[in-house]
């Protein structure tokens, strides 16, 4: 058994916001969280199937977790860098530190983590406000990423004294 790195969530803008009262909601949570990872990812294929696939197993797991341990409802954050997703499920049992069990564990229970480990690029968990949060970290397709970062034009002086003297200025 394992803990989970102690780190805050890496910088990224929310997207959306849900609220998980119990697990009758998990259903229309993993609905509307691929609704949002459609309009993040404007593109079809395998890419995007694979990441849609992997973030609605990985909601379903944390929310699930913050269920269980949890007292109260469990927030659920979708965030989005340059180049990555960010899922940040939280619940009040800040106390307890998630721990990721081997996946050969013979006890009941405990694995939803280590899947959660292996389907993401990056996790750790953090305190806030009474609060736990486990977050995990989805990389964009290659694509989406390059897309998504403008190119800025960089002002050559060179070129632009050339085209001036051609001009005859």
């Amino acid at each position: 058994m394992a803990s989970l790195r102690f780190t805050p969530a890496p910088v990224a803008e929310a997207i959306r916001h849900w609220v998980v009262a119990d697990y009758t909601h998990l259903g229309p949570l993993r609905a509307s969280l691929c609704e949002a990872i459609d309009a993040q990812v404007p593109m079809a294929g395998p890419e995007r199937d694979d990441l849609v696939e992997r973030m609605t197993i990985v909601v379903t797991e944390l929310a699930t977790n913050a269920l269980r341990h949890g007292r109260s409802t469990v927030p659920v954050q979708l965030s989005r860098s340059p180049v990555a997703l960010v899922l940040d499920v939280a619940d009040d049992a800040f106390a307890a530190a998630p721990q990721i069990h081997d996946a050969g564990s013979l006890e009941a229970g405990g694995r939803g983590l280590h899947i959660t480990h292996e389907l993401a690029s990056d996790m750790g968990w953090y305190v806030e406000q009474d609060q736990k949060h486990v977050w995990v970290q989805f990389r964009l397709p290659r694509l989406v990423r390059r897309r998504q970062t403008p190119r800025i034009p960089v002002f050559d002086l060179k070129s632009f004294l050339r085209r001036v003297r051609r001009l005859g200025y």
